[in-house]
Order: structure tokens, then C-alpha cells, then sequence
């Protein structure tokens, strides 16, 4: 994006010469050229060295791409231009999460700093020290959006280059600390702790079972299933009705009698209305603050830990895996893309099967 060649405007005002001329600013988001002004020298010099001054001063301005001009804040950047942009594409559930890492990490690291002003050693130091407070994960993530912020602001021109490309860690990072799961036995204690709140049965059920996601669960409606199926066509995310995370997660997905019990269960007791889990508005419950009010108070009475949805699922994964063989089922169940990602974060260690590694290895060293 090219600045537009410009004359300028020089006057004298309160002693001092001054110069007009224009850039590029964000108005409602949106680059529009506006008028600025600047102190150029005083009032006091030659007419000679006035008009060299002004003249060195505008072709530094013809000379610059209009981004080099701008001097736009970091922070209003993302204030004006890459949040509303990622609130139109992404998921609310996605959105949320960058709101977070925002707030909490790098809206104080960019602080005023302008994007042109930005290098790549600023980002390896900052990356450096969070590493030795968060994990992995925590940093990858922070490192993803502030990469993803600066090459949004490298595709509309206002700079040239991502100064986050080459940005890394030095040094050790903390390990990823290990996901938490429920294995069938866990999570038949923690549906019998629920009996008194029959929907929350179900949601964990539904967790474990049949492997939905916590908004995947929020956003199931009635007509959602059949005599077979539940099918997954929606998911709630940040109080907002939406998809589900990628084409993938639309699927269908059996229902076994652990899940058809407490589905009929549920039913009778609220035989009208549209979504499964309800709000008192009728909208959409909010399956977070169910588990602090509900569920988690009853899991403590009956000493059953509590690890979050999540850990259903990757419970799900890892009995799958065991029964099978392979991750193929797990996969298809999770609505994941590839095996690597049912493996990689939803098959946890198999502990029984160690012991039964080494039963038989006391036994071979007996003999």
C-alpha cells in the first residue's frame, strides 16, 4: 500500500514553524486518510534552512509506504481491526479463548507499542520467561495469536514483514502436564453420586458414552435423535448457538443402553419443550456453571473425582483403545480428523495393561 505523493502545507503558529500533511489512520476500523500536524522547527531560522527542513521532512513522508506512517498502537489494532475479525470468523469458543490470552498476557506486554516498532527479539524474550510459568500449550497458544494478530496486519499493509515468525523459546520449556480421564468404572461411581440430578447424569453419560463435547452436549435438542442415533449437528459455545468445532464433529453416534436409560429417565420428567438442557429461560444451559452448582458438590459427598467433560471423552478414547486395538473407533466416536489427534491427546496411559505386562513377566522369571 503506497503512500500518495503529497505537496504539504507549512505555516507559522505560536513562534515555530509548523507542517500539515496527511496519513492513514483507522476510522471504525477502516484505513481512511486524515490530516495531521507537526511541529517542524523555529520560528527564529532562515527562510532557507525553513524550506530545506520542510523539504527534507516531506520526502521522508513520500518516501515511506503509508504503514511506515500510521503509527498504529499495537493495542488498537487488535482493538479495532483483528478482535472484530475474529469474532465474524471464528468459533465463540475460540474467540473467548484469545479474549483470554489477551487480557491476561499480551495486552500488558504490547502495552503503547506501535506494530512498526515490533521485532522478533521482543517476542523470544517474552516467549522465554512465560515458559518457565506455563507449559507447553499455554505458550504455543499465546505465540499462535500474537502471530496470527501481526500477520493480519501484514496482509492489510501496515507492515511488511511478521516479526513473530521467528519468534521461539531459548532454553527448556515446562513439560505438558498430564490430561486427566475417566476410565468406566470412574465414571459409573460418578453417574450413581449424580442420582439425584438425573439431567446430570445424562451429561456425563453423554460425556463418556458417546463422546461429546461439552458444547456439543449444551446444544442437543430432542428432535436431535432417534431410535438409533444421537446426531450431532450443533454445538454452544461462549452462550452462543453455533456449529460444531470442524465438518468432521457433525456425525452420529450410536446410543448404548447406559445412554438410552438415562435418556428416557430425563425425557419423562420433562416431556415439553425443544433443547435437552434447558435454561429457566429456555435456552441453552450453561453446562460450566451446572458442574460448579451441581454436580461437583454431589461428587464431593460420594469422595468421586471430579476432572471435567473433557475427561470423559478422553475416557472414551482410551476404553475404545483397548477394546479394539486400534483408534479408528475413538476417532469416528470424537469426531476427530485424523487418529494422531485421538491418540495424541485422547487415549491416556493404560495402567491395567502394565500390571498384566508385568504379571507376565513374573511369571516368565519364575520359571
Amino acid at each position: 500500500m503506497s503512500q500518495r505523493w503529497q505537496q504539504g502545507y507549512l505555516y507559522r503558529a505560536n513562534s515555530s514553524w509548523h507542517i500539515r500533511f496527511c496519513v492513514t489512520a483507522i476510522v471504525d476500523g477502516q484505513p481512511k486518510r486524515v490530516q495531521k500536524s507537526k511541529r517542524l522547527c523555529d520560528g527564529d531560522l532562515s527562510d532557507k534552512t525553513v524550506k530545506r527542513a520542510f523539504s527534507e521532512f516531506m520526502t521522508r513522508i513520500n518516501d515511506q509506504p503509508s504503514s511506515q506512517t500510521e503509527d498504529l498502537p499495537i493495542a488498537q489494532f487488535w482493538g479495532e481491526i483483528y478482535q472484530p475479525f475474529v469474532v465474524e470468523n471464528l468459533k465463540p469458543s475460540t474467540v473467548s479463548g484469545y479474549q483470554h490470552l489477551w487480557n491476561h498476557h499480551l495486552k500488558q506486554h504490547f502495552g503503547a507499542g506501535l506494530l512498526r516498532d515490533y521485532r522478533t527479539p521482543m517476542g523470544t524474550v517474552f516467549l522465554t520467561n512465560l515458559a518457565k510459568t506455563y507449559g507447553k500449550r499455554t505458550v504455543q497458544h499465546i505465540r499462535g495469536l500474537a502471530s496470527g494478530l501481526f500477520m493480519h496486519a501484514v496482509n492489510l499493509g501496515h507492515i511488511e514483514s511478521n516479526p513473530w515468525h521467528d519468534v521461539k523459546v531459548l532454553g527448556k520449556q515446562r513439560e505438558v502436564t498430564d490430561t486427566e480421564s475417566y476410565s468406566l468404572e470412574e465414571i459409573e461411581n460418578v453417574i450413581s453420586a449424580l442420582v439425584e440430578h438425573p439431567q446430570c447424569q445424562l451429561i456425563m453419560a453423554l460425556s463418556f458414552f458417546a463422546g461429546l463435547r461439552r458444547g456439543e452436549i449444551a446444544g442437543l435438542q430432542w428432535n436431535d435423535l432417534d431410535d438409533q442415533f444421537i446426531h450431532v449437528r450443533r454445538a454452544v459455545g461462549a452462550g452462543i448457538v453455533g456449529t460444531p468445532k470442524t465438518k468432521k464433529s457433525i456425525r452420529s453416534v450410536p446410543i448404548i443402553e447406559p445412554v438410552r436409560v438415562l435418556l428416557l429417565l430425563w425425557r419423562a420428567k420433562y416431556p415439553d419443550g425443544v433443547w435437552m438442557f434447558p435454561n429457566e429461560r429456555g435456552t441453552p444451559a450453561n453446562l460450566k456453571d451446572l458442574s460448579r452448582r451441581l454436580i461437583r458438590p454431589a461428587l464431593q459427598r460420594a469422595a468421586c473425582p471430579w476432572k471435567g467433560y473433557q475427561a470423559g471423552r478422553r475416557g472414551l478414547g482410551t476404553t475404545l483403545r483397548a477394546l479394539t486395538g486400534n483408534s479408528n473407533a475413538g476417532r469416528d466416536l470424537l469426531g476427530h480428523t485424523t487418529t494422531q489427534t485421538t491418540q495424541k491427546h485422547y487415549e491416556s496411559d493404560m495402567p491395567q495393561e502394565a500390571l498384566a505386562g508385568m504379571k507376565l513377566l513374573e511369571a516368565k522369571s519364575s520359571k
